[in-house]
């Protein structure tokens, strides 16, 4: 056998070898993706928003309130790590439409004393009993505060050009958190002047259009995550608002926006949402504090004598636990509810 036939035949032998060893290269280098890193998975601007920032346990856990999904009979349940009967799911008809939410009242409140009141609005895909469970504000309850948490529609809130079901729907998601905020003083004790509402990402944006249109007297306002999506006037007054943002939010941009899939639409940047909500607002003087970890904004002297805060916080994506936003948001609250 000449040494041409040898090359062959150890060629034919090879062959189907190399052709498997080739396959399982482009199966793992080029079909499989390659593992997120932590921010990539809170940061992803085409990741659906519904489990962002929230605990592992939280994940995959949704009541299905009235006007979220398909309505239904539902007996009341209880609040997370409470016990049974605690809390109770309210139904509200709002223009011809069942909506419902998630009533936790402050635990240990004295004979005769009315609570606060925290109104707590889900991100984009997101559900009320989510972000009961996950984002880490039942400790108020014990220190006096009531916390409502209504349900979107479809898991979405109508933000002006955002979102989901609710905006294309257009459903009237400010109607409906006034109503929220002024129901719950008719079934427990609450102190009209001690009101405040948290949003989270898409109920950030939801937040901001509730503040722009005329709503029951708030004393605070936290928005995470969120963007202002909706017309302002300038003669809107705000009560004192702190805006929580991560430096690296792969959903709303800090200067430049960002495209998000899912959504079909570019949010305002951070830096956008609040020179345009300050200046309608007719805020004073603007100050900027850098310290460990967070870049620290404050304007005063706002119409009315309000306060607007901006904490940006390195390193953190568009995730409520990015930002750690409980610990965050619950010192702000109680400066203003509780003191």
């Amino acid at each position: 056998m000449g040494k041409r036939d040898v090359r062959r035949q150890v060629w034919s032998i090879g062959q189907p070898a190399l052709t498997v060893l080739l396959t399982l290269f482009v199966a793992v280098f080029v079909v499989a993706p390659p593992a997120p890193s932590p921010n990539d998975v809170i940061s992803a601007a085409t990741t659906a928003s519904a489990t962002s920032g929230l605990p592992a346990a939280s994940v995959g856990r949704s009541l299905v309130l009235p006007g979220q999904g398909t309505p239904g009979d539902l007996a009341p349940v209880a609040g997370p790590g409470m016990p049974a009967g605690d809390s109770r799911v309210v139904r509200l008809d709002i223009a011809g439409r069942e909506r419902g939410y998630l009533l936790l009242p402050a635990l240990g409140l004295a004979p005769g004393r009315t609570a606060a009141l925290v109104v707590v609005l889900h991100q984009d895909v997101g559900s009320a009993q989510a972000v009961a469970e996950g984002l880490g504000l039942d400790s108020l309850r014990r220190k006096g505060v009531t916390l409502a948490y209504p349900a979107g529609v479809g898991g979405s809130w109508n933000a002006g050009s955002c979102c989901g079901v609710a905006m294309d729907q257009g459903v009237d998601d400010v109607a409906f958190v006034d109503a929220v905020l002024d129901d719950v003083g008719r079934r427990v004790p609450i102190d009209p002047k001690r009101r405040a509402l948290v949003g989270y990402s898409g109920g950030g944006m939801l937040a901001y259009r509730v503040l722009c249109r005329a709503h029951p007297a708030l004393a605070a306002v936290v928005e995470v995550s969120g963007s202002l999506e909706a017309h302002c006037p300038s003669t809107v007054v705000l009560p004192d608002l702190l805006s929580i943002h991560g430096a690296k939010d792969g959903t709303v941009g800090l200067t430049t926006p960002v495209h998000v899939t899912h959504l079909g639409m570019s949010p305002r940047p951070v830096t956008s949402t609040l020179a345009l909500m300050t200046t309608q607002a007719a805020c004073g003087k603007r100050t900027t504090d850098n310290r460990p970890g967070v870049r620290h904004v404050h304007w005063q002297g706002c119409r009315g004598g309000s306060t607007v805060d901006l904490q940006i916080v390195a390193g953190a994506g568009h995730g409520w636990e990015s930002v750690h936003g409980a610990a965050r948001a619950i010192p702000f609250l109680e400066a203003r509810l509780l003191a």
